[in-house]
């Protein structure tokens, strides 16, 4: 899945004056993510960062405001590049694809640990809310409507299908498997999830 990139997830405007060294952003990120898959949300501090990356805490908090900007950095603003969306001209096989990749970037460690806290922590903080809700970019969801056009064009799929609701089903759809109930094995929880999106959006020469 898709991760916004780092400029759009710094905690706070850039610090005017001496740049970024970024051997010290990577020490950070890289200690947020080991301390998020080694104890838990819950447990990592801002001292604790410091500490793991052998920083001050004032280093930090010139680059994020709290723990929870730090965390969201480092877990989804691992690299700034957009994966494309699958695309072997088949919806379904294309579906199965996008599918399967949501799940595995829900059950990622660090993203895993990291999700349900951050969740918490957005109804605390109005920016972090706004950028929870771009973790999925305006360019997949873009991509997955030029997709399910393609597939409707060939007479696959209807043409009404609402792509930002079916984006929002996916998306939810996978969290919720991946994080909350966890029961369903990744094939299972794409086959049933690919099979009810199939018959929904099906045109009826195709049900």
């Amino acid at each position: 899945m898709a991760a916004p990139d780092r400029d759009a997830t710094a905690g706070l405007e850039p610090v005017r004056g001496r740049p970024r060294d970024p051997r010290t952003d990577s020490a950070i990120m890289a200690a947020t993510r080991r301390l998020l898959t080694d104890v838990g949300y819950d447990q990592v501090s801002m001292e604790s960062i410091a500490r793991a990356a052998g920083v001050s805490r004032p280093t930090i908090y010139r680059r994020w405001s709290s723990k929870a900007h730090v965390v969201f950095e480092a877990a989804f603003a691992i690299d700034g590049d957009t994966a494309e969306l699958p695309r072997s001209g088949d919806f379904e096989t294309d579906l199965r694809e996008f599918v399967r990749g949501a799940v595995a970037f829900w059950r990622e460690p660090v993203v895993e640990a990291a999700t349900l806290g951050i969740l918490a922590e957005r109804r605390r903080d109005s920016e972090l809310h706004i950028r929870t809700q771009q973790l999925l970019d305006d360019k997949i969801r873009a991509e997955l409507a030029e997709l399910v056009r393609t597939a409707a064009d060939q007479g696959v799929v209807r043409a009404d299908v609402d792509t930002d609701t079916l984006f929002n089903v996916l998306v939810g759809t996978t969290f919720y498997g991946a994080l909350v109930d966890g029961r369903a094995d990744t094939d299972h929880l794409v086959d049933t999830l690919c099979s009810l999106i199939m018959h929904g959006a099906q045109t009826r020469e195709k049900e």
